[in-house]
């Protein structure tokens, strides 16, 4: 018998470290954190499960896409709920996102906007790169700033196929916990128009998706 799963499906936002802080500060309780940031917007039930100490939660890195376009996959999970953020790396902002959550921040933080109770929390988890002289990770970096956008279509359908893995892959990162509630995000700078998004913005309004090879690990 297979688990029926339910899968909701937005955009949410890069957030340099201006953006972050302006967030923050809207807080009562203003937690000390700092840096870059996803921004997201999930329902009360889903964001306490995240805050609670008794729920198992696993996270995980991935980058993904074809040869036009790398799209990072964070993948956060409590229980059998998981918040899944598509970054496409097309952008200056979106790359030192990624790059200063590894290197700088060593933290990967996502606010996320509760509107029954007008509150943030930010779920963080630690990054996957433990060692920056990570071969790997020093590839990686070196692509990303190699980076050009050449082909905005070829771009637009690594994202559509990101997605489309992570919707026909629903890979539980929680040992013995089966995926049954999905919030699939696609992420991009705040100020970002519609035809620099380097596909995002196409990828996202046809709203499919999944979970790419592992080159961070």
């Amino acid at each position: 018998m297979t688990l029926e799963i339910t899968t909701h499906r937005g955009f949410g936002v890069v957030l340099d470290p201006i953006q972050f802080a302006a967030e923050l500060a809207s807080l009562k309780q203003r937690p000390q954190y700092q840096g870059r940031a996803l921004y997201v917007q999930l329902p009360d039930a889903v964001a306490r499960l995240f805050e609670s100490p008794l729920v198992p939660i696993m996270h995980s890195l991935a980058i993904s896409g074809g040869a036009a376009l790398p799209v990072a996959v964070a993948n956060f999970q409590a229980a059998g709920t998981q918040v899944v953020c598509l970054v496409p790396l097309a952008t200056d902002e979106a790359r030192d996102w990624l790059i200063e959550s590894l290197e700088k921040q060593q933290r990967i933080f996502v606010a996320v906007s509760i509107d029954e109770r007008q509150q943030m929390v930010v779920i963080q988890a630690e990054p996957p790169v433990r060692d920056k002289r990570d071969p790997t990770w020093g590839a990686l970096k070196k692509h990303l700033g190699e980076w050009r956008s050449v082909d905005r279509v070829a771009e637009a359908m690594d994202v559509l196929d990101v997605l489309r893995y992570i919707d026909n892959v629903p890979e539980s990162t929680v040992a013995g916990v089966a995926v049954q509630e999905r919030w699939i995000f696609v992420c991009v700078p705040y100020h970002q128009d519609a035809g620099g998004a380097g596909g995002a913005e196409v990828a996202g309004s046809a709203l499919t998706s999944s979970m790419g090879a592992t080159i961070v690990h």
